[in-house]
């Protein structure tokens, strides 16, 4: 399993820009506002996940230990400076440790890469979450995206059937992003195009969305071909977090 399909240098760059992005939207968003794709929280809540993440992330790291409870603080500007100090302390650690660094992590690979894409993805998810919160989300980087699906596919489902959340999948999904690039979530990676009993097409951002339950099998901008039963049977699994 690798790293991810793109650099570290890369994923260091995206998740500059999306805590950026995220702050940008606690510092003047309505913080009871609703979030539509994690149903339950609001952008405080949501803010007190991610930046809970974020330290235990740093600590991981760091030393492979947990990180103490930091209950998020109530109160815009407090939430911002909590929010941003975590933010800025796991970027320093992350730009300041070498890729290939042995440490612990939730799956292979265990090197700081793992963390250092895993975090580019859930800050980029998250901060669409938060502009969604706001009902102006803007669209996820291409090329993030599309390492996105790969590590849904190559990391996040092993992993979510590996801690028995998740029963093997008996159907098969295929993925076509339209640059081109496949893949298929099933139990073997090695089937055919014509073998598989679905296919959804679309741009990077679109599907990455849909396999974190972000949007729907109804979006105009999805294509889907093959059996529909199918899809929506794998799409409603647990195959992410």
């Amino acid at each position: 399993m690798t790293a991810g399909t793109a650099r570290p240098d890369e994923h260091l760059h995206w998740f500059a820009a999306e805590r950026a992005a995220f702050r940008q939207v606690l510092e003047t968003g309505d913080l009871q506002a609703p979030v539509p794709g994690c149903p339950g929280w609001d952008l405080a809540a949501l803010t007190a996940h991610l930046g809970g993440v974020h330290r235990w992330a740093r600590l991981a790291v760091l030393t492979g230990s947990d990180s103490p409870e930091q209950p998020a603080p109530e109160g815009r500007e407090a939430l911002v400076h909590w929010f941003e100090e975590g933010a800025a302390a796991l970027e320093h650690v992350l730009r300041d440790t070498e890729p290939e660094k042995p440490c612990w992590t939730i799956a292979p690979p265990a090197t700081a890469a793992f963390w250092i894409r895993r975090q580019a993805q859930e800050t980029a998810i998250h901060r669409w979450d938060a502009q969604s919160s706001q009902g102006q989300p803007e669209p996820l980087d291409p090329a993030l995206a599309a390492d996105g699906v790969a590590e849904v596919v190559d990391m996040l489902y092993p992993r979510q059937v590996r801690l028995g959340r998740q029963a093997p999948l008996t159907h098969s999904l295929r993925i076509e992003v339209t640059n081109g690039t496949t893949y298929t979530l099933a139990e073997r990676s090695d089937l055919s195009p014509e073998s598989v009993d679905a296919t959804i097409t679309g741009p990077a951002d679109v599907l990455l969305l849909l396999l974190w339950k972000r949007t729907t099998l109804e979006d105009p901008r999805v294509r889907l071909s093959g059996s529909a039963a199918v899809a929506r049977e794998i799409l409603g699994a647990h195959i992410t977090p």
